[in-house]
């Protein structure tokens, strides 16, 4: 099977595949769902455009699951589109929005990197939205050098992204210090034994300091209660009356609506959009939507990069989704960069305060040195 649904017979280290929420101007944009199945795009995206401007060439739009959403019919040891064309080779690079973490834990037990940029550097411009206030495209690459040189051409303010930092441009250059890894330990605990291995072969080559996630064991339903609320806003949308999926036959407006969504939507859009509804509801907003947002500002506030300068974590400790969740949370509901890399076979992850990606660039170096 195709990682493509558009394939453009480009192929090279110099090209980058888009992933299908990535808007590229007077070609097919899906977003993985049928609502969207015949959509052209009437522009590009700004990374789209940036990738044109630096000589980069684009090989196609990869396939991905309804509108980022992860599948609870899809076997998550299957590699999604964007990792499996830069994994076989077809292209250099991928770009694509992880929210979930799929294409983190995917990338690095594949062979290749992922970088999570800080919240508000990359412009969502023409990036489909899924959940907003977690929205960031990111880079699948070979080697995590070439995915922040990548990274550096495509980062910087975009007066048509209001959430956006206000630097024009970022140089992703190595930090010239020592680093200190956060080792927190409870967690780390729950992964494997060839995991934890890895971890340890890692953290050799530091100083490390022992520290500890608050609320880590809260992270998926806080994430789970957000991201339901904000996909359910964002897929609110599509209703058949302006662009993508109609229903052939209906009778009425309200007929309309509820067949064209029946129709267009796949469970795990309908499930997600459910919950969604349910905890933006006026009864239940209150004891889940508000008191999530709470919980989400006290797990920002917890995080202190004093004693260390980045967290090391596994990308998996359970074959369970959901409980791997916790996992991918922190950088998506901080804002924080983090990267994806194999030690030993396994998957890690590391995870730096807002705008310090050079230090998971420098701590990467030090590892593969």
């Amino acid at each position: 099977m195709s990682c493509f649904i558009s394939d453009y017979g480009i192929t090279g280290p110099n090209t980058v595949a888009l992933e299908d929420s990535i808007m590229q101007k007077d070609q097919l944009v899906t977003a993985g769902s049928k609502m969207l199945e015949d959509f052209i795009s009437p522009f590009n995206a700004t990374v789209a455009n940036r990738l044109v401007d630096n000589q980069y060439l684009i090989a196609g739009k990869t396939t991905m699951d309804e509108f980022g959403i992860p599948s609870i019919n899809t076997e998550q040891n299957e590699i999604p589109g964007a990792v499996r064309a830069v994994a076989d080779g077809v292209t250099g690079y991928a770009l694509c929005n992880d929210v979930f973490g799929r294409y983190r834990r995917q990338a690095a037990e594949n062979g290749c990197c992922y970088i999570h940029p800080t919240y508000g550097t990359v412009s969502r411009f023409g990036l489909i939205p899924m959940v907003s206030s977690m929205d960031q495209i990111g880079v699948v690459c070979k080697k995590l050098s070439e995915g922040f040189t990548l990274l550096s051409h495509i980062a910087g303010k975009d007066p048509k992204d209001g959430a956006m930092f206000p630097e024009e441009h970022y140089s992703y250059a190595s930090a010239v210090q020592d680093i200190r890894v956060g080792i927190p330990g409870s967690v780390i605990q729950k992964a494997d034994s060839s995991d934890r291995k890895a971890i340890e072969s890692f953290t050799a080559k530091f100083q490390t300091v022992d520290m500890t996630l608050e609320y880590f064991d809260i992270y998926k339903q806080v994430m789970y209660i957000l991201s339901c609320a904000e996909v359910s806003n964002n897929i609110n949308r599509y209703d058949g009356i302006k662009f993508g999926y109609r229903t052939p036959s209906f009778k009425g407006i309200n007929d309309l609506y509820v067949k064209t969504r029946s129709e267009g939507f796949g469970i795990d859009a309908k499930l997600t959009a459910i919950m969604g509804a349910m905890v933006l509801s006026k009864d239940q907003y209150v004891p889940y939507y508000e008191k999530a947002m709470k919980v989400r500002r006290l797990i920002i506030e917890s995080l202190v990069f004093d004693a260390y300068d980045v967290i090391v974590l596994p990308c998996k400790i359970s074959e369970d989704p959901y409980e791997n969740l916790s996992l991918y949370a922190l950088p998506t509901l901080a804002g924080l960069p983090s990267v994806s890399f194999t030690v030993n076979g396994c998957g890690i992850q590391l995870i730096a305060n807002v705008k310090r990606e050079d230090l998971l660039l420098s701590a990467w170096e030090v590892c593969k040195a």
